[in-house]
């Protein structure tokens, strides 16, 4: 019963939101494809954004610690999920931004390579940033709903009991986004977990094995 309450809650959640996961999806993938086939003309740009990366790395300034990991993709999924504030162009743009650049990474190691040391946590990652990605879209579509709906309070009805219900036909559109947020952050930490202390181990016994 209990399985059958949770698979009805994703299913109906995925339905009433199906254009905003869409959109999310297709932002965030073609941005990968459009970071990894154009690597070479987006070198003078993202060049140096990943050799500061590596250093802090190397430097020891960034950790591939469980929390450390968590804490910067849970950043970039309030960053896609607050965008959608601004009626979703933020969100559209740490999308395509995050992809492209994960596209241009790809691009400087083997792809083989690439695809044995990110695929263990990129799973739940991925889905993780495209869900918040949905989220924020979700919530764009919200804002733009209740100005809409702000511009159209008449004068000769009392002006908080509008504002109530106008707040209140679009609650369950924003606990939809809450409950994505949910789900995101769990994938996040879910990979931030596998990325910290399995990955590694993982891809070395898979280039053994290979």
């Amino acid at each position: 019963m209990a399985k059958e309450k949770y698979e009805g809650l994703i299913s109906g959640l995925y339905n009433r939101n199906e254009t905003y996961f869409i959109l999310s999806a297709m932002l965030f993938i073609a941005s990968i494809f459009i970071g990894y086939a154009f690597a070479g003309m987006l070198e003078p740009i993202l060049g140096k954004m990943l050799g500061d990366f590596k250093r802090r790395l190397v430097q020891g300034e960034l950790q591939l610690t469980t929390f450390s990991l968590f804490a910067n993709n849970l950043k970039v999924a309030l960053l896609l999920y607050g965008g959608g504030l601004l009626f979703g162009l933020v969100t559209a743009f740490y999308l395509i931004s995050n992809g492209v650049f994960i596209g241009y990474t790809a691009a400087q190691f083997q792809l083989g390579d690439f695809i044995i040391y990110t695929l263990p946590h990129g799973v739940f990652e991925v889905l993780g940033i495209i869900i918040a990605g949905a989220a924020g879209f979700k919530l764009g579509s919200i804002v733009i709903n209740i100005l809409k709906g702000l511009l159209k309070l008449q004068s000769d009805f009392s002006m908080s009991n509008q504002v109530k219900y106008l707040l209140e036909a679009n609650w369950d559109d924003l606990k939809d986004t809450l409950i994505m947020m949910g789900i995101a952050v769990v994938l996040i930490l879910i990979a931030a977990v596998i990325e910290a202390n399995f990955t590694i181990a993982w891809a070395s016994y898979m280039k053994g094995v290979a």
